[in-house]
Order: C-alpha cells, then sequence, then structure tokens
C-alpha cells in the first residue's frame, strides 16, 4: 500500500482517526444524558453538578498544549494508547464514585486525560499525512466528534434507563479503553515536513495575530459547549418530553457532521480563513436563537444551526493554522491554541449553571453567551492572515 501524503494509507490512517475521537468525544459529550442522576446522587444542583463536564473539558482541551508536541516528537500512537488506558479508568472509577469529589477526580482527570490525549494528536497527525485534501480530511475526522454524538446521547439514555448511571459508566469504561487501542494501531507516525512556514509575516506580526486567533478562541468556545450540558434540561422545562428534549444534542451531531464534511470540501473553493470567520458569526447567534426558541421546533432550528457552524469551525481549525504557521509544528500550535478552547469550555458550562441556579432563569445566562460570542466573532474578524483558496 503507497504510504505518502494523501496516499491510501493516508486514509486508513484518517479513517483511524475518525474512530477515535468518536469514542473519545462521544463518551465526553454523552455527560449531558447523565447529568441529572449524578447531580442527584451526590444531592447537587446545576452549577456544581456542571463543574464536573467543565473540568474535564478544560483537561481535554488544555492538555493539548503538552500533547501537540508530544505528538510532533514521538506519533500519534503512544498517546492514543495512554488515551484508552485513562479513558477506561477514569469512567470505571466515575461509576464506583461515593461522593462528589471522588466523582471530580475521576471523571475530571481520568477521563479529561484521556480524551486530551486523543485529539490534538490524531488532528495535527492527519493534518501532516495530507497536502492537497487536509481540509476534506480533517473534515472527516473532526465529523468522528458529531457521530460520537448522535449515537451516544440516545444509547446513553437508554442504557442509564435500563441499566442504571454506574453500570452504563462500567460499560462504557470498557468499550472505550478496547476501541482506543485498536485505533492506536491504524494511526501511525505521518511523513515529516520540512520546518517551513506556509506565511512568512513581518517581524512580529505572526505572534500578534495569533493572539487574535487565541482570543477569538476563547470567547467563542464559552458559547460552544454549554448546549451539551444544559440544552436537555432546558428543553424539559419547557415541556419538551425526555425523548424529544435528548434528540436535540443528536441533532446538534448529525448537522455538525455535515457542517465539518461539506463546509471542509469546498473550503479550498470559497477561501479558508472567511469561511471560518463565518462560522464565529453563526456561533454567535445561536443564543438568541435559543432564547427566542418557546418549544421543540425553534430549539430544532437552534441546534441545526449550531450544529453546522459549530461543526464547520471545528474542521477548520487545524486547516487555518496549518496555512497560517506550516505544518511542521502544527501539533504545538495547535496544542497552544486549544488551551483557549479548554479554557472557555470550561468556564461556559459552570458559569451559565451557576447564573441559572442564581437567577433561577435561562435568559441572562444566554443574553450574556450572545455578548460574548459577538465579541469573539468581532475579534476573529480583527486577523488578517493569509487566505487559502
Amino acid at each position: 500500500m503507497p504510504t505518502g501524503r494523501d496516499s491510501p494509507r493516508a486514509w486508513l490512517a484518517a479513517t483511524g482517526a475518525m474512530v477515535a475521537v468518536c469514542v473519545a468525544y462521544g463518551l465526553a459529550y454523552s455527560y449531558g444524558q447523565f447529568f441529572s442522576f449524578i447531580a442527584d446522587s451526590f444531592g447537587t444542583g446545576d452549577g456544581a453538578g456542571s463543574a464536573i463536564f467543565s473540568i474535564t473539558s478544560l483537561l481535554f482541551f488544555g492538555l493539548g498544549a503538552v500533547s501537540g508536541p508530544l505528538a510532533d516528537r514521538y506519533g500519534p500512537r503512544m498517546l492514543l494508547v495512554a488515551g484508552g488506558v485513562l479513558l477506561g479508568l477514569g469512567l470505571f472509577l466515575t461509576a464506583h464514585a461515593s461522593a462528589l469529589w471522588q466523582a471530580y477526580v475521576a471523571y475530571g482527570l481520568g477521563t479529561g486525560l484521556g480524551v486530551g490525549c486523543v485529539y490534538v494528536p490524531v488532528m495535527s497527525a492527519v493534518g501532516s499525512w495530507f497536502d492537497r485534501r487536509r481540509a476534506l480530511a480533517t473534515g472527516i475526522v473532526v465529523s468522528g466528534v458529531g457521530v460520537g454524538t448522535v449515537v451516544s446521547s440516545p444509547l446513553s439514555a437508554w442504557m442509564v434507563d435500563a441499566f442504571g448511571w454506574r453500570r452504563s459508566y462500567e460499560y462504557y469504561a470498557l468499550g472505550g479503553a478496547v476501541l482506543l487501542l485498536l485505533c492506536a494501531a491504524l494511526v501511525p507516525r505521518p511523513p515529516r515536513h520540512e520546518p517551513r512556514p506556509t506565511v512568512a509575516p513581518e517581524p512580529g506580526r505572526g505572534r500578534r495575530g495569533f493572539g487574535t486567533l487565541y482570543l477569538s478562541a476563547l470567547l467563542i468556545n464559552i458559547v460552544i459547549y454549554v448546549p451539551f450540558v444544559q440544552l436537555s434540561q432546558y428543553a424539559r422545562h419547557h415541556g419538551v418530553s425526555g425523548g424529544a428534549a435528548a434528540s436535540l444534542v443528536s441533532v446538534i451531531g448529525v448537522s455538525s457532521i455535515i457542517g465539518r464534511t461539506a463546509l471542509g470540501a469546498v473550503a479550498r473553493r470559497v477561501g479558508t480563513l472567511n469561511l471560518f470567520k463565518a462560522c464565529h458569526v453563526a456561533i454567535a447567534a445561536g443564543p438568541l436563537l435559543w432564547l427566542a426558541s418557546d418549544g421543540f421546533d425553534g430549539l430544532l432550528a437552534f441546534a441545526l444551526v449550531l450544529g453546522v457552524s459549530y461543526g464547520g469551525y471545528i474542521a477548520l481549525i487545524p486547516v487555518v493554522l496549518g496555512d497560517q504557521y506550516g505544518l511542521a509544528r502544527l501539533g504545538r500550535v495547535l496544542g497552544v491554541l486549544y488551551t483557549a478552547v479548554g479554557i472557555g469550555s470550561a468556564v461556559g458550562p459552570a458559569a451559565t449553571g451557576a447564573l441559572i441556579q442564581e437567577t433561577g432563569s435561562y435568559a441572562p445566562a444566554l443574553v450574556t453567551l450572545a455578548v460574548l460570542g459577538s465579541l469573539g466573532a468581532a475579534t476573529v474578524m480583527a486577523y488578517r492572515g493569509k487566505d487559502s483558496t
């Protein structure tokens, strides 16, 4: 089998990477279906319960600053093996937690570190396996996040009803660990690139430009991850049945697959950077659409808009960074940017849950999210990098 860039071996690596991302994020984003049961078990409210997910997201995104450089140096396999072990151990210990702090440590550290060993290493690897079809390949890989969300949300709801949340996490621990270990065999170290940047900015400009991307990522990700924790709860509070409420997170997952693959496929034709900026604008408008929704149809429209724009945004991050700063250290650059994603994804759900609990209403939280998202969109509009077409 040919083993160069854009070769069948590259597509096999992309397939393994997609499955790994599907498993890791499917398990992480299933937390919304366990949320109320865990909160009830430990007698806690929305703020503290949301904080479990926030700790997890902070770790699995923030760890990219470490796992990215390690992937550049050693390749993704070692990290995928570590991710499988940590993820399985974290879920198993969560299932046996007898106090809230134990759930924080087990789920937050175990699952957070486990997922953190997956995403940035496989994305930087796939980005380096491709030249001509990089946007399409990374779009397919990150579609695994959407597939995982689609599958895990209804599956988790059924499993919790059938087995209880603790036994469900035991099953997930075994299955997730085994699948990640199998994926490690499919994603080898990519061919080496010469350490040269695609864009050669004037002195000082590249650093300032990256700061702009970093700030916009921090702000926009405060918005993105709130629905994974709060949307189903919001729908139930507004008269939507349990099954339909759970399906909204699946809709985000399905539509994100469309965003990741379709926008990734057309990115070079319409301008990668311009499309990346457009995704920010659509995400920023989402909280107002959510707030204006008074039933299932409106929430469905919100889920569709968020899914497509969020999916495109995630798919384009490694492409934009590769275009702007080169491929030789893509893992390092991607990992640093994902610390902003980690901070935003941690602050958003926890702060939103606390604000909802304090005010007894979703409106102040959603308005705040709209303001922060708009600031993020305005910030990325100020970035003046080269748009690859």
